[in-house]
Order: C-alpha cells, then structure tokens, then sequence
C-alpha cells in the first residue's frame, strides 16, 4: 500500500504508537512510498521525539517507541503501587447490592443500622 500523505513524519508517528511491536523498515516503507528515504524518515521521528516521556528506539529489525530511561523507576514504582483498598463500610455496601438487587438506599441503611453519607 503506498501512501501520497502530505507529512510522511506524522504518520510514520503514527504507526509506530499505534503498533504492539517494532515496525520494520518494510512495513514503514510500504505505508509511506517506496520512494521515501527512510532511515531519513526514523531520524527525524526520533529528533521530534528528544525531551518527551518517550523516545524511539531500534529493536530487532524495526523501530518502537519505549519510556524514556530517566523516567522508568519513576513509572515502575507508580505501576507497581498496590491499589487502595474500600473500606469495610463500603465493601458491606457492595456486598448486599450485589445480593439483593435491585435494592434502596432505605433498605442499605436498615440492614447496615446507619445512614450512607450524601
């Protein structure tokens, strides 16, 4: 498939971000033009990309966006954070809708003895 976009850059962007893998000098080729220089094409993708949360990056036969270096401890601890847990009040409440649906608030406070906050 040969493309004729006007900005070769921004859809080489494009498929890289969009892809779960590298994408190939064949693949960007074939979405680009045979005739557009592609090694061209990559340098100006990774000039553009210099500074942001993300670079690109050869791997294997291709190229592929990956986090910066100086941000991956960062984003490591974050994702790696366990999530908050409900509290029992909330996790009770959870529990007998999930029981009794349909269920109202009047019937939630009468079986749990309190009101729900507004």
């Amino acid at each position: 498939m040969t493309s004729s976009v006007s900005d070769p850059v921004r859809l080489a962007e494009a498929l890289l971000f969009q892809s779960s893998g590298p994408v190939s000098r064949m693949t960007l080729a074939r979405a680009l033009g045979e005739d557009v220089e592609i090694a061209q094409i990559v340098s100006q993708v990774a000039r553009r990309t210099e500074g942001l949360g993300f670079e690109l990056v050869a791997a294997g036969d291709g190229w592929m966006f990956r986090t910066a270096p100086d941000l991956a401890e960062s984003l490591k601890a974050m994702l790696e954070r366990p999530p908050e847990r409900l509290p029992r009040a909330a996790l009770e409440v959870l529990l007998l809708i999930a029981a009794r649906q349909p269920v109202t608030r009047p019937e939630i406070e009468s079986f749990r003895d309190a009101s729900l906050p507004q």
